[in-house]
């Protein structure tokens, strides 16, 4: 949901977690921390506020989207291989 308000925001993650579905936010500014804290995963820019930093669980290194789906297939990855060594 880009472009909205940060209540509007805060409603959608917590709709979704209220639905149990695993939901990952991006942010930047002051506004985007509590949808980014109430978030399953949040991710931050590098050039974004401290608030946004201190708030989010990844912080991007560049403020480029490819930036965002190469944290997420690490993050799957890491997660695929910590399960199979679980089950194992």
């Amino acid at each position: 949901m880009a472009r909205s308000e940060p209540d509007d925001k805060y409603l959608l993650v917590t709709g979704l977690l209220a639905q149990e579905k695993v939901v990952a936010v991006t942010g930047d500014g002051t506004n985007d921390a509590p949808a980014l804290r109430k978030a399953s995963v949040g991710f931050a820019m590098n050039s974004g506020t401290d608030v946004a930093k201190s708030a989010c669980d990844i912080i991007l290194l560049d403020d480029n989207f490819c930036s965002v789906i190469t944290a997420v297939k690490y993050g799957r990855n890491v997660y695929d291989n910590v399960r199979k060594f679980l089950q194992f």
